[in-house]
């Protein structure tokens, strides 16, 4: 296959609003299924390009479903993005519950105006620890002002979902402070709507890590890629 055939498919592919991340994937599948009817069949590239758009259709049609995104995509780009958001509210989820498990204990065996200090300094690392991992990955976060026209991956739209200034930050701040020793009663209406609010803010401060590890595993691979199949944007 010629590289000008393969430019076609990817043209192709990048109509469909696929993001880079799965376009390889997809395009891994387009050439070989091309190549195996060229081969096997004997068929000229143009039509056994049309047989792989057929085959492909259902799952490439970009259609509205009437959610809240007006933008048209495909079956298989939700069903990507599902998987990629499941997968980030997961471990998050898991993160989160263990995040608050330990808090509990801590604020059972340990003398409140310890665990005050202590747990003022655990919130103020988990609202900081995003902001050092997006300095230290800076160049991977802005990758994507570099190739405008295109996506890179869903965990590019996450990451830009969660990493938001967590506003619950300084109220909890100043509800530590000014909390007494009995704010995490479960027997009382306002100790347990504590709780609940507790365990979001770890599984929530969670979901922002997960999102940008994952966002950094996913554009260290394709970095090779759009190096060599994309200009820069200007």
């Amino acid at each position: 296959m010629t590289k000008e055939q393969k430019t076609e498919v990817r043209d192709y592919l990048l109509a469909k609003k696929l993001p880079i991340d799965l376009m390889i994937e997809v395009e891994d599948h387009f050439l070989s299924q091309i190549n195996e009817l060229q081969i096997e069949k004997k068929m000229p590239f143009d039509d056994a390009f049309n047989v792989a758009i057929i085959a492909w259709h259902d799952d490439l049609k970009l259609f509205w479903d009437g959610n809240w995104s007006l933008e048209n995509s495909s079956i298989l780009i939700k069903k990507s993005t599902r998987q990629k958001l499941f997968s980030v509210l997961r471990k998050s989820a898991l993160i989160g519950v263990m995040g608050y498990a330990i808090m509990i204990l801590c604020y059972l065996f340990i003398p409140f105006e310890i665990f005050r200090i202590g747990f003022t300094v655990l919130v103020a690392l988990v609202v900081i620890l995003p902001f050092i991992v997006y300095l230290k990955e800076k160049k991977y976060f802005d990758l994507p002002k570099k190739y405008k026209e295109i996506r890179l991956s869903a965990y590019q739209n996450l990451v830009s979902s969660f990493f938001i200034l967590p506003m619950s930050a300084s109220w909890i701040f100043r509800f530590i402070l000014e909390s007494n020793d009995g704010f995490l009663n479960i027997n009382l209406a306002e100790g347990i709507f504590v709780n609940f609010l507790l365990l979001f803010f770890f599984s929530f401060e969670a979901a922002i890590i997960v999102s940008q590890l994952k966002y950094l595993e996913i554009i260290k691979k394709i970095i090779p890629y759009l190096e060599e199949n994309f200009k820069v944007s200007n």
